[in-house]
């Protein structure tokens, strides 16, 4: 029970506006075009959307261009599902989706996001979603008549503050995560697939951003079949395995985290998002900390990443992991790389949904270095890899946090500055 007025979203000053009832052309690069898929956990994956030409932009956002305090609603599909995104990048709103942006008047801008997260708002998409056969759907004109408790823009401002500090956390371990990734391919890349060090030093020169010591461990040239001197030729099968566990639903508990395709990011080792074994219902794989995914239907789709936590999989979801534990962050970086992703895609088989399969995957030639160079990678790339995880991990407690203080604020039972010390003690 609110103790706040309840004011309808029209009479509170916050408009609708419509997306184009038509999808664009689609481009090789351009503005991202933002639909239901890239709504994920509350943002928008821009590296997952269409791209479209700079006209079909301007025409795409003649009504207006989202701002960061707009809230993305789907009306169809998912109804009442919103999304934020607070990166000032410019792009156009797919079909079935509007935007939701407050005047000021009555609701603080930052606020709004919250509030179409509340028990309430539900309440009102259950009121006023259309059930269909195929699709359920909101109409444009009954979003503005949702009834919804509007605390005093004091408290408005103090809680889009204090659960936006938890979100802002949360978006800079995202962020963290993105930069430590690209560390890590961008070494991977240089030792072992340009082999920089061996250029280098054949050259009389030293390895760009490398200690002596850890230089030393390169040789000075190359041999014949073109790798370095002392390194050899083998393929992802000699350093890697699929393990292969079936885990039935019946025999875990309820709470077990369950990863889906639709739970993987495209280009991203960061699996920040999963699902519970509840929600399945056939037999599926088990994954251990550590391992790695890898989505094999559509492999182009490029997922990969590092299991974040004990668990179960989809069965389109391999699981593998290195045949050594000095070998795990090396084989990390092969198979999330863009040449092995590329290889899964041209070895796999189906035409409308294409599948790989590990026995084509272990044949990807790779140059396999002394056990000291990899050792070596290893050393730089783990703590990388373990600050990933850690920050996922930090990202679901804040997450929960924030879910569960959200009901409790906007109802009014918990005021902010009990709220608060909660907060400061999560971030501290």
């Amino acid at each position: 029970m609110t103790v706040w007025p309840v004011i309808a979203l029209g009479e509170a000053g916050v408009s609708l506006i419509d997306c184009v009832h038509k999808t664009p052309k689609a481009q090789a690069a351009g503005y991202p075009y933002v639909g239901i898929p890239q709504m994920k956990s509350g943002h928008i994956a821009f590296q997952d959307a269409r791209r479209i030409s700079l006209v079909d932009y301007e025409e795409w956002t003649k009504k207006a261009k989202p701002q960061p305090d707009d809230v993305i609603l789907s009306r169809r599909t998912n109804p009442g599902v919103i999304a934020v995104d607070k990166t000032n990048t410019p792009f156009a709103l797919g079909q079935n989706l509007v935007l939701l942006r407050a005047d000021g008047t009555k609701v603080y801008p930052p606020f709004l996001r919250w509030l179409c997260l509340s028990r309430e708002w539900w309440d009102q998409i259950e009121k006023f979603i259309n059930v269909g056969a195929v699709f359920s759907s909101l109409r444009c004109r009954d979003v503005p008549k949702f009834e919804l408790p509007m605390p005093p823009m004091r408290d408005q401002k103090e809680i889009a503050d204090l659960l936006g500090a938890l979100d802002d956390k949360i978006e800079l371990n995202r962020r963290m995560s993105a930069t430590l990734e690209e560390m890590a391919r961008t070494l991977y890349r240089t030792w072992f697939v340009d082999f920089d060090p061996v250029h280098a030093r054949a050259l009389g020169q030293p390895p760009a951003h490398m200690d002596a010591t850890t230089a030393a461990l390169f040789p000075d040239s190359f041999g014949p079949d073109g790798l370095p001197n002392g390194w050899e030729a083998g393929t992802l099968g000699d350093i890697a395995s699929n393990t292969r566990r079936q885990v039935q639903p019946g025999d875990i508990e309820a709470d077990v985290p369950y990863i889906g395709l639709e739970h993987m990011p495209r280009r991203s080792i960061a699996l920040s998002d999963w699902g519970e074994a509840g929600q399945v219902g056939s037999a599926k794989s088990a994954m251990r900390r550590g391992q790695i995914l890898f989505g094999k239907l559509r492999p182009y789709f490029h997922k990969v990443g590092i299991v974040p936590t004990d668990g179960i999989c989809s069965t389109d979801i391999l699981v593998i992991d290195a045949k050594a534990d000095h070998w795990r962050e090396m084989v990390l970086n092969i198979v999330s790389s863009d040449d092995f992703v590329e290889h899964a895609n041209a070895t796999s088989s189906g035409t409308r949904m294409p599948r790989s399969n590990w026995k084509d995957m272990a044949r990807f030639d790779i140059a396999i270095p002394p056990e000291a160079v990899v050792e070596a990678f290893s050393s730089i790339v783990r703590p990388m890899a373990v600050k990933i995880v850690a920050g996922i991990q930090e990202a679901h407690t804040l997450a929960a946090l924030r879910d569960t203080l959200l009901p409790r604020l906007m109802s009014g039972e918990l005021r902010i500055r009990e709220a608060d010390k909660n907060v400061e003690k999560a971030l501290a």
